[in-house]
């Protein structure tokens, strides 16, 4: 997921906001159907709120994260909601100290989950573990020093992460051994693009990504020259080495035009575009099945963004998957699958930043069949 996407008043979203007041209104024509996702109930947070992220250890726990109290004149809020398998319950973020977001999570089925906090006001990121009741702030070389960054996290099965940030002026990698974080070393090329997403395969091997970089960790950098790809980069499948997808947008604010999303495939030897049921819009984020097959990408279509606009994998190509219609828009942030199952968590918000002001989403897509 690209993690500028909602920061900062200027930044991200904010930016797309004001693309945003200068569209026309939703069509009143939207499609009505909804394609087995359903609204799950969640505790308001305090108005301007949103969901960055969603994490899922099993069908008994999963957490959500983001911001509230977020205007043109704050910082905002961490914002952090805690799943027991039968209601999301907000978690006391209080503690954590500082005026800003949870940016990202990842968690593995043992039930270990990292959260990604930014703190607005001193330009500082941080990393969090959970520790059965809240988010316990855990150190790593260059926290705390500004103009170091991590932007994305992922959580093996035996409890290793990986981060993706910047250390001293360079795009870098952290690694998590259970006791420490470390930094990676930088990729050999000396590309320092940055890299806003981290995502680890069922074979072991750590993939980073973003608009200039793509590139896996096996012990060693192994890295694949990126052409193409979407302003935003929001999320990164790699079914295998010679076979990736990438989805993002692009956003031109010229005449107020929408984003427009962008899906991209690797094939072995070149990047390919993508045709996807619309244009107009985002896609912000896929996942894969319990193969790390192509499985599901979230997003949502301009004008029609009074519904979540999905994409799912049907006989080779990518078909549209509605969610329920609202009577406010639908900005879906981030999806996850629960392991083990084919159930899929998305979460967003029903606003652009800052206005009107907006709540936090929480939409579930329950699926019969085997996993």
């Amino acid at each position: 997921m690209d993690r500028r996407r909602f920061v900062g008043g200027a930044l991200g979203v904010a930016a797309g906001a004001a693309g945003a007041a200068l569209l026309p209104a939703p069509s009143a024509g939207a499609a009505a159907r909804a394609d087995g996702w359903q609204q799950v109930p969640v505790p308001d947070g305090a108005q301007m709120a949103a969901l960055r992220a969603v994490a899922a250890a099993g069908p008994r726990l999963a957490w959500a994260v983001g911001t509230e109290g977020l205007d043109r004149g704050t910082y905002g809020r961490p914002l952090s909601y805690v799943w027991n398998g039968t209601a999301w319950s907000r978690t006391d973020t209080a503690g954590l100290g500082f005026n800003g977001f949870l940016m990202d999570v990842a968690a593995n089925a043992s039930g270990d989950a990292w959260a990604v906090g930014l703190d607005r006001e001193n330009s500082l990121w941080h990393l969090y573990a959970w520790d059965g009741d809240g988010w316990e702030r855990v150190p790593f070389p260059g926290d705390g020093v500004p103009g170091n960054a991590v932007h994305d996290i992922t959580v093996a099965p035996d409890g290793d992460a990986w981060a993706v940030g910047s250390c001293d002026g360079m795009s870098r990698t952290l690694h998590w051994n259970g006791r420490r974080w470390r930094w990676l070393r930088p990729l050999p090329s000396g590309n320092n693009s940055s890299a806003v997403g981290v995502r680890r395969t069922r074979r072991g091997d750590v993939w980073i990504h973003g608009n200039g970089v793509c590139a896996r960790w096996d012990g060693a950098w192994h890295e694949i020259p990126v052409e193409g790809h979407p302003q935003y980069v929001t999320g990164m499948l790699p079914t295998a080495a010679d076979d990736i997808w990438v989805c993002g947008y692009n956003w031109v604010l010229t005449g107020g035009r929408p984003p427009g999303a962008s899906l991209r495939h690797y094939d072995g030897t070149a990047w390919h575009h993508v045709e996807t049921p619309f244009v107009a819009g985002e896609l912000v984020g896929i996942v894969g099945d319990a193969r790390d097959h192509p499985d599901r990408i979230a997003g949502w279509e301009y004008p029609n963004w009074n519904q979540a606009h999905h994409l799912r994998w049907a006989d080779g190509s990518w078909v549209s998957e509605r969610g329920p219609a609202s009577a406010s828009p639908v900005l879906m942030n981030g999806i996850e699958r629960v392991p083990g199952t084919r159930t899929y968590w998305a979460v967003g918000s029903t606003s652009f930043f800052p206005y009107p002001p907006g709540q936090v989403r929480i939409e579930r897509l329950s699926l019969r069949g085997p996993r």
